[in-house]
């Protein structure tokens, strides 16, 4: 191939405009330095060497433009340059593309609960309204990202890869243990039980805490404040069909009924808005039937209209 010809492919090939057999012929050319060792560049560092290479090579580009031409060992010298600079980038874009840690999704609907096994052996009990990612290679390490919702963890012991597990701003770090967060994002608090071992719990910039068992951190996501106080059974009721509401603000209290049964609970009567409300419930009743038995407990009145549920004294 021409040397004018091998420059006009790179060219485009940079632009993001080769496609067809050009394209693939730099990507199989790419190919041929699988083995060799990339030196990591920054973005900054990336940016920079790409415009340093084309303020070298844009005027050799055009130089046919030019009525006087460069003498041959100038044309060589920007060829190599054009070479390496294309190899340096491409290689760097496509080791951050094969760098990138792969998620798989998986979610529960309302009401609905779903065990998962992680490929270490660790089990995963989801609750109703959940989402996590879970790393799909656990060969060096173990991480699952809570999205929303709660889950119950009982993970396999492997002090070689520690198991994290990130809820919000908060990570959890534990070598093997049982242990349930709850984290559903339109509840101020976040809250990590532990059953049974030992985990460590971090935020974005420190250590927080590190729980036993029976310990449990409480972190306000308003304030950024947390406590440690003994594992309230309530956190892991769930498991066994028991929904345990304690002390949640009406906009809370809705939330659970909304992921747990469905049901769009409303009122227009703000000392109804502003109550805190504290019931237990079977995950086992209808809609209807718990709805009800919340507006019993709190001595409210229910009517339905328009698939939403009203609250009223």
């Amino acid at each position: 191939m021409e040397e004018k010809n091998i420059r006009r492919i790179l060219q485009r090939y940079l632009l993001g405009n080769a496609h067809g057999e050009d394209g693939n012929a730099v990507d199989n050319w790419y190919d041929s330095f699988d083995n060799e060792r990339l030196v990591p560049l920054s973005e900054e560092e990336t940016a920079a060497t790409r415009q340093e290479i084309w303020d070298k090579v844009a005027p050799v580009l055009s130089e046919e433009k030019k009525v006087w031409t460069l003498p041959s060992y100038l044309k060589v010298a920007a060829m190599i340059l054009v070479i390496a600079g294309a190899a340096l980038l491409i290689l760097h874009h496509r080791h951050g593309q094969q760098d990138a840690i792969a998620f798989t999704t998986i979610s529960t609907g309302i009401g609905e609960k779903k065990k998962v096994t992680a490929q270490d052996g660790s089990l995963l009990l989801l609750n109703a309204g959940t989402t996590i990612r879970i790393q799909n290679d656990f060969s060096s390490d173990r991480k699952i990202e809570l999205v929303d919702g709660e889950v119950f963890f009982d993970v396999k012991t492997d002090a070689q890869r520690p198991f994290t597990v990130t809820s919000g701003s908060l990570t959890t770090t534990v070598l093997g243990t049982s242990f349930n967060i709850s984290a559903y994002k339109e509840l101020n608090n976040l809250s990590i039980g532990v059953v049974d071992g030992k985990v460590s719990v971090a935020g974005d910039s420190a250590a927080l805490s590190v729980l036993l068992k029976e310990e449990e951190l409480v972190f306000n996501k308003t304030s950024k404040t947390y406590k440690k106080i003994p594992l309230d059974e309530s956190l892991t009721a769930w498991q066994s069909g028991r929904l345990v509401l304690n002390d949640l603000s009406f906009n809370e209290m809705a939330t659970i009924m909304k992921k747990n049964y469905g049901i769009d609970v409303v009122t227009n009567d703000e000392a109804i808005r502003n109550t805190r409300y504290t019931t237990e419930l079977s995950s086992a009743m209808s809609p209807l039937q718990a709805i009800q038995v919340l507006a019993a407990i709190h001595e409210l009145k229910v009517r339905e209209k328009n698939k939403q549920f009203y609250l009223a004294k």
